[in-house]
């Protein structure tokens, strides 16, 4: 018979999301923890930038000492939104807030470190194909938790199982719940980047991030093809990285151009060949050969959330925890690590049923008020697909012309990140839009209450619920236990038919006498006279 090995969790997918869980439960909770991934040491695939704010409120919540972890900082924080609404192209909107690059590597390293983490390199080889259902004996329920047969022969028991395997997993569904409103099908942020040596000036200011240049006037030589960037955006994002070492007039630079949000998604080919006409354009002056860290970003946004009721807790990208107006995600899984590793710790501390546990987990990322935050920004997402290049331009001015407590809030976009509380109730963020709204052009709030009508015309009162006390709320993910065998139906009907019955049968047991036994007392009463 095949040995088990026993674990209280089960995490299958070993990037930023498994990994942190995984560390968290097994160095702060005490509990026995294996991160599955037939890939668990490869190196992970993205840049991930961070407002230093959100940073440093993830080092106090986590207690980790993630400072360390990151690499290139920047005081301030650069976007270009010029060539429409009267703006120049050269206009440049700087915002005094600090930005920062991740060092991928310390930061595995880091959540790495823990030695109750057992890590196996293999893979789980199934599909869901209903809930709780799957299509190989991979992965089977029982009463007291999951059993998982691994790629490479080998089992795992575990109290509960964990899928970090990104949106498009095969381990667990995302489909809204009974007599919910349909969900949006999922937007796609792609983005084509790669880290260069630029000799000489590169264009932007070396002390500060770009975050956005909208900017299409590097394509005016071809009108048809401007005319193609207008209709669906792109935007250059630059980290400079510092000088070259003994070249101090070189410096390294990553570049890359992303689609925001659109659906069918923009293709590679096309970033790829926008990105490096734009440097091109700008006179940016780059060694082909140092060409290195390309990346070829593909992040799905908004979508349905997991289906209720399934065993297996969806975490991360998995669990749509993707901002669904801006492609963030690191900062809002990281902060949601605390709270759903406390949650699954206290439940298996009780001895709660799986179910019980992976339900506690659920209501910890997607609380009612969680969604309903969601279902705001998923009606962003939906709208910034709708606007060209003109109309992003002037979104984006007003947007970041409001106090920064608020759009810095607003894309946080989770509990216990700067600004968040500004965007946590429904209240709070209908004065966002309204303050939002005096911000744009006319003609792109037009258009946006013109989406507001479209929206709600297509996918029901979710987003009407999200600024509104009406309209009801958001489905729990609270576990309902299963009733007693003794409680189920009109307990009271029941327990009146079962008195009735014994009574009958009280009134009807001296029948069940034999004769022999009351022939002594018939002949004492006697005939009466």
């Amino acid at each position: 018979m095949m040995a088990l090995a026993q674990v209280d969790v089960a995490i299958i997918g070993a990037g930023p999301a498994g990994t942190l869980l995984g560390y968290l439960l097994a160095e702060q909770y005490d509990k026995k923890v294996t991160l599955i991934d037939p890939m668990a040491d490869k190196k992970w695939p993205n840049n991930y930038g961070v407002w230093q704010a959100e940073w440093d409120a993830l080092a106090k919540k986590l207690g980790l000492e993630l400072e360390a972890c990151l690499g290139s900082k920047w005081a301030v924080t650069d976007c270009f939104f010029g060539g429409s609404w009267e703006l120049p192209d050269e206009n440049r909107l700087r915002l005094d807030r600090p930005y920062a690059r991740v060092d991928r590597d310390k930061l595995k390293a880091l959540l790495r470190s823990s030695s109750k983490l057992q890590v196996l390199e293999a893979e789980v080889e199934c599909q869901a194909v209903a809930n709780n259902i799957f299509d190989s004996p991979a992965i089977r329920h029982t009463a007291d938790g999951s059993v998982l047969l691994l790629s490479d022969g080998s089992a795992v028991r575990s109290r509960l199982v964990v899928d970090t395997t990104g949106f498009e997993s095969r381990l667990t569904r995302r489909l809204s719940a009974p007599g919910q409103p349909p969900s949006p099908a999922p937007g796609y942020q792609i983005a084509y980047g790669c880290e260069v040596v630029v000799d000489g000036s590169f264009h932007y200011a070396p002390e500060a991030m770009t975050l956005f240049d909208y900017r299409t006037d590097h394509l005016s030589f071809e009108p048809e093809w401007e005319k193609r960037a207008e209709k669906e955006p792109t935007f250059m994002y630059v980290m400079p990285l510092g000088p070259v070492e003994g070249e101090p007039d070189a410096q390294r630079v990553f570049f890359e151009e992303t689609s925001l949000v659109a659906r069918p998604a923009v293709s590679f080919e096309e970033c790829k060949r926008r990105c490096f006409q734009r440097l091109k354009y700008l006179g940016i002056s780059y060694r082909e050969e140092t060409i290195a860290d390309e990346e070829f970003c593909y992040i799905p946004m908004g979508g349905p959330l997991p289906e209720p009721g399934q065993r297996i807790v969806a975490f991360g990208a998995a669990a749509a925890m993707v901002h669904p107006s801006t492609g963030y995600q690191l900062c809002r899984m990281m902060s949601a690590s605390k709270d759903v590793a406390a949650a699954i710790a206290g439940e298996l501390d009780k001895g709660s049923q799986p179910d019980a546990v992976a339900a506690a987990a659920y209501e910890a990322i997607w609380s009612q008020q969680n969604q309903a935050q969601r279902e705001f920004a998923v009606f962003g997402g939906e709208f910034l697909m709708e606007l060209d290049v003109a109309g992003l331009r002037g979104w984006f001015q007003g947007f970041f012309n409001l106090p920064e407590e608020l759009w810095a809030g607003f894309l946080a976009g989770w509990p216990s990140l700067p600004g968040n509380e500004n965007h946590e109730s429904w209240l709070p963020r209908l004065l966002f839009g309204l303050q939002l709204v005096t911000k744009i052009p006319l003609p792109v709030a037009l258009k946006l209450i013109g989406g507001i009508a479209r929206f709600s015309l297509t996918y029901g009162t979710s987003l009407l619920r999200s600024v509104t006390p009406l309209f009801g709320s958001p489905p729990s993910y609270a576990w309902t236990p299963p009733v007693p065998k003794e409680e189920v139906g009109d307990v009271a009907a029941k327990w009146e038919a079962m008195r009735m019955i014994k009574e009958a049968r009280a009134v009807k047991e001296p029948e069940t006498v034999s004769p022999v036994s009351r022939e002594p007392e018939l002949a004492k009463s006697g005939p009466k006279a």
